[in-house]
C-alpha cells in the first residue's frame, strides 16, 4: 500500500472516530434521551377505578364499596411463592401463568400482606350497600361496567367517578425492582366524584322488600309519591344476588326479570279506565241487572264464579267487580272512547326511567280492533289482547288519587357532584290532565267503597282508610295438571283522604296466593303509617 493511500485511510478512520465521539457525547448530554431511557425502566399497573354510587332521595347510599387488596408480584423475588396460599384459585392460575413475566403485576388477595414483606395496596370493589332494589339498580359485568338497570343507564357517569390510579415501579431489564427503589401509588387522572340520586326511599324500599320476602314469592310492589309521581319503592320477586348473577341465570327462575317494567294481563284493575270513560262521556247514569252472565258477539261472558249481582250502578259494579256490567258499559262507550281514555292514563306508552332504561309499552288494541264487539267485550273487563305494566297501573291510580293529574313515573332526581349536590335535575314530562278533578273525586269515593264495602276489604288499613281496585287476570298459562295460572292485582291509594301514597301489588302467574294482594297492600299501608309517625 502506498504512503498516500495509507494516510487517506488513517485520516478517514480518525474522522469517523471523531464523529462517533461527538455522537456519544451528544447522546450522553441530551436530556430527552436520558428521560426516555429512564422511562423504559418504569412500569405502571393500573388499579380498578372506584365506581360512583347511587343514593336514595335523602342522600343515603344504596351502593358502596367493599374492601379488597392487591399485592405486587415482582419477578425474581420470593413474592410468587409467598402469595400463592393467600389468593383465590383464579388468582393462583394468574400467578402460575405469569410466573416468568418480565414486569411486575398485581394480583387480588384475601387480606393485607404487607406484614409478609409484600407491597399491598387497598382498593374498593363495587358492592350493593344494603343490598336493596337489585332489579332497579342492575348489575355489573366482569370488567366493572353496567349490564342492566340504572347501572347500565348511568355507566358513563359512574365509571368516571373515581381517580385513575396505578402502582409505579422502577425496574431492571429483567423486571426486578431497581436497587433502592420502592413501588408507589400515583394518580394518573382525577375522577369527577359524580354519583346518581334516585327517588327511592331506602326505608320504604326495605319495608316493601321485607313484606314481599315473607308473603309474596313471585310478583312486584310499587310505591309512588302521589304528589310528585316519584317512585319510593320498586320491588320485584323473586330476588337475585347481585354478586352471584350466574346462579340466577343457571336456575332460570325468572329472578332476573324486573316485573315493574314488564307487561302482564290486567284483569279488573283496568275497569277504573272504563269508569273514568263513563263519566267523561256522560254514561255515569248507566245501571244493569246482572244475572251472572252476558252475551256479546255470540260469546257468553261471566262474572267471577258465575255470581249474579242483580241491579247495579257504576259504583256497585266497581265495588263488586261485575264483569257483565262492564261488558255492557263497553258496548255503550265504544272502542274509540275507551282507547282515548286509556291513552290519557298512560296505557300503550313506554316509560323512560333513565337514559336507555325503558319499560314495556304494553298492548292496547287499536280503534280498528275494538270495532270487533268480541274484542271490545273482553277489553272492557281487562282481558283479551290488553297488557299493561305495574308501572302503568300505578300511574293510572295515582292520577285518580292526585285529582286527575297524570304524573309521569319518575325514578331519578339527578346526577350529583362529589359533595352529593344535584348538578342538574332529571327532566320529566310535564303532568297532563287524564280526567277532570270532579271525575277524579267521584272515582276516589267509588274506590274507597271497593275497600269499605266491596271485594277489596282485605286492603283496609288499620288507620286512615284507603281506596283501590282488585284484579284477577287469566294468563293462558297452565300447570301440568291443566290448572290456569292467574295474575292477582291490587292497586290503590293511602290514606283515603288526601292520599300520600299510591301502591300497586301484583302476584303474577300463580294458582292462588297464600296472601291476597289486597292484604299485602294493607300491610304496606300500615307500615307507612308507622314510619311517618316515627319521624
Amino acid at each position: 500500500m502506498s504512503v498516500r493511500r495509507l494516510s487517506f485511510v488513517c485520516c478517514t478512520l480518525l474522522v469517523l472516530f471523531a464523529v462517533v465521539l461527538c455522537r456519544v457525547y451528544w447522546v450522553g448530554t441530551e436530556t430527552a434521551y436520558a428521560a426516555n431511557a429512564g422511562s423504559q425502566t418504569v412500569c405502571e399497573t393500573e388499579l380498578p377505578v372506584k365506581r360512583g354510587d347511587f343514593t336514595d332521595r335523602n342522600g343515603r347510599l344504596l351502593t358502596g364499596a367493599a374492601k379488597r387488596w392487591y399485592a405486587l408480584c415482582v419477578p425474581g423475588d420470593s413474592s410468587y411463592s409467598t402469595l400463592f396460599p393467600y389468593v383465590s384459585y383464579e388468582s393462583q392460575t394468574l400467578l402460575y401463568e405469569r410466573r416468568n413475566t418480565s414486569s411486575p403485576f398485581l394480583v387480588e388477595t384475601e387480606r393485607d400482606l404487607s406484614s409478609l414483606g409484600i407491597f399491598t395496596c387497598e382498593d374498593a370493589a363495587r358492592s350493593l350497600q344494603t343490598p336493596i332494589a337489585v332489579h332497579l339498580l342492575g348489575y355489573l359485568n366482569g370488567e366493572g361496567h353496567g349490564v342492566t338497570g340504572m347501572e347500565k343507564a348511568f355507566d358513563s357517569v359512574l365509571s368516571g367517578s373515581g381517580n385513575r390510579q396505578a402502582v409505579r415501579c422502577r425496574t431492571t431489564a429483567r423486571g426486578a425492582l431497581q436497587a433502592g427503589s420502592q413501588p408507589e401509588i400515583v394518580t394518573l387522572e382525577q375522577g369527577t366524584g359524580q354519583g346518581v340520586r334516585l327517588t327511592l326511599d331506602a326505608d320504604i324500599q326495605r319495608i316493601c322488600e321485607g313484606i314481599a320476602a315473607q308473603d309474596m314469592p313471585r310478583g312486584c310492589i310499587l310505591v309512588m309519591d302521589t304528589a310528585t309521581g316519584q317512585l319510593l319503592a320498586s320491588v320485584s320477586m323473586p330476588a337475585y344476588d347481585g354478586e352471584r348473577v350466574a346462579d340466577s341465570i343457571q336456575a332460570n327462575d325468572t329472578s332476573l326479570i324486573n316485573r315493574t317494567f314488564s307487561a302482564f294481563s290486567a284483569g279488573s284493575v283496568f275497569k277504573v279506565v272504563l269508569a273514568a270513560a263513563a263519566y267523561e262521556n256522560g254514561l255515569d247514569w248507566f245501571s244493569y241487572d246482572c244475572t251472572g252472565s252476558v252475551e256479546a258477539a255470540g260469546q257468553t261472558y261471566r262474572c267471577a264464579l258465575g255470581r249474579a249481582h242483580g241491579e247495579v250502578n257504576l259504583r256497585g259494579a266497581l265495588a263488586q267487580s261485575c264483569n257483565c256490567y262492564f261488558v255492557e258499559l263497553g258496548q255503550l262507550l265504544g272502542g274509540q272512547a275507551i282507547l282515548r281514555t286509556a291513552q290519557e292514563f298512560g296505557f300503550g306508552t313506554a316509560c323512560t326511567a333513565a337514559p336507555g332504561l325503558v319499560s314495556a309499552a304494553g298492548v292496547v288494541p287499536d280503534e280498528e280492533d275494538l270495532e270487533n264487539p268480541g274484542q271490545l267485550a273482553v277489553v272492557s273487563f281487562g282481558q283479551g289482547a290488553l297488557t299493561v305494566t305495574p308501572l302503568q297501573i300505578t300511574a293510572m291510580m295515582n292520577a285518580v288519587a292526585d285529582g286527575g293529574e297524570y304524573q309521569t313515573p319518575r325514578f331519578v332526581l339527578g346526577v350529583t357532584d362529589a359533595a352529593g349536590a344535584i348538578l342538574e335535575p332529571c327532566r320529566t314530562r310535564e303532568p297532563h290532565r287524564a280526567c277532570s278533578a270532579d271525575v277524579a273525586r267521584v272515582l276516589r269515593s267509588m274506590l274507597c267503597t271497593v275497600v269499605e264495602e266491596g271485594i277489596g276489604g282485605d286492603a283496609a288499613p288499620e288507620e286512615g282508610g284507603a281506596g283501590g281496585k282488585t284484579g284477577t287476570a287469566q294468563t293462558g298459562q297452565f300447570t301440568a295438571e291443566g290448572e290456569e295460572l292467574l295474575n292477582y292485582w291490587f292497586s290503590g291509594f293511602y290514606p283515603a283522604e288526601q292520599p300520600h301514597y299510591t301502591i300497586t301489588v301484583l302476584q303474577d302467574g300463580v294458582l292462588e296466593p297464600a296472601t291476597s294482594s289486597a292484604a299485602i297492600f294493607a300491610r304496606i299501608a300500615n307500615a307507612l303509617h308507622v314510619l311517618e309517625n316515627s319521624y
